[in-house]
């Protein structure tokens, strides 16, 4: 028990360095490509946020445990807008949003984690709705690129002289270890799980999307303080969407996913928070076009009684 223990925290920080180590590194590959910051934000620093969520949905489905995959997808939903954007906000004392992300993409958000969650209300996700997530989420991604033509800014690079093959190795052997440790920490997610009689889906739920969403948390930090808003809020918008389509998708598509009545009931209410954190996000985003401290606060502070109801509902389950 000890050891599967250590071995899930092991891969846990493996999993949260490997992820932050892919994201510089694909970050470095757009800038020397000179791309927009608008797409920087809502395509590549979406998709390479999600790579730590779709690896673990990769692993999960081919383990037999997409449960898994689900909890940590809608455990990410809610942890980006409220404690990722929270803690972000508040370090960097408030953070501006531009007006153009402001409508346009929280539109997109909530009608594309919407999605997913209402064909799981009969408590399955077949391998047909996962090809229409996979779909939607290409439709998402043509849709920005075509978005970014009109915001043009484009963040400079100056800092890495290492030539664009280099940078490519490094993307490979990143997604390596991601992998790997994605694996792992399925496996032994799973067996704690049953070792302590709880739900696969509440592993998923905090613990695995707790480590996976480490990317985003430094990132949104590092962007908030450095008053690059468009790049804040594109790269949760975009997780969220990805989460929600990209890695659900690609996860039915694999392994279809089943819910038992217990694993239902705590979707159901999982499922009502995320709704819940998204309005609220909504709300605070249409408030003076910026997230205040004390906004921050109040979406940290959501999070933190999130899981604590949670967390007692679950376990009495």
């Amino acid at each position: 028990m000890l050891l599967n223990f250590l071995i899930f925290i092991i891969a846990a920080a493996v999993l949260a360095k490997s992820s932050v180590f892919l994201i510089d590194t694909i970050t470095r590959i757009a800038l020397k490509l000179r791309v927009s910051e608008y797409l920087v934000g809502f395509v590549i620093m979406a998709f390479a946020a999600s790579i730590p969520d779709l690896s673990v949905g990769i692993a999960a489905a081919l383990g037999g445990k997409p449960i898994l995959s689900l909890g940590n997808v809608i455990g990410t939903g809610i942890a980006d807008p409220t404690l990722s954007l929270g803690l972000a906000a508040l370090v960097a004392g408030g953070l501006r949003v531009q007006t153009h992300i402001r409508n346009r993409q929280i539109f997109y958000t909530v009608f594309l984690v919407l999605t997913p969650l209402i064909m799981l209300l009969d408590g399955k996700l077949t391998r047909n709705e996962g090809l229409i997530l996979l779909l939607l989420f290409a439709l998402f991604v043509y849709t920005l690129i075509l978005g970014s033509r009109a915001y043009t800014k484009v963040i400079q690079d100056h800092r890495s002289q290492r030539s664009l093959f280099a940078e490519l190795c490094s993307f490979a052997l990143g997604a390596a270890v991601l992998l790997g440790s994605a694996g792992i920490l399925v496996k032994t997610g799973e067996v704690l799980a049953l070792a302590f009689g709880i739900p696969s889906i509440l592993i998923g739920l905090f613990v695995i999307a707790l480590g996976t969403s480490l990317p985003e948390l430094s990132f949104s930090i590092l962007a908030a303080v450095k008053r690059q808003g468009a790049l804040v809020m594109g790269a949760i918008l975009g997780c969220v969407v990805t989460d929600a389509t990209l890695v659900l998708g690609a996860t039915a598509l694999i392994h279809p996913i089943t819910l038992s009545t217990e694993d239902f009931n705590v979707f159901l209410t999982s499922a009502g928070a995320l709704i819940f954190a998204l309005l609220i996000f909504t709300c605070f985003i249409r408030s003076e076009y910026k997230i205040s401290r004390k906004e921050a606060l109040i979406l940290v502070l959501g999070y933190l009684v999130f899981v604590i109801a949670e967390l007692l509902y679950g376990m009495r389950a």
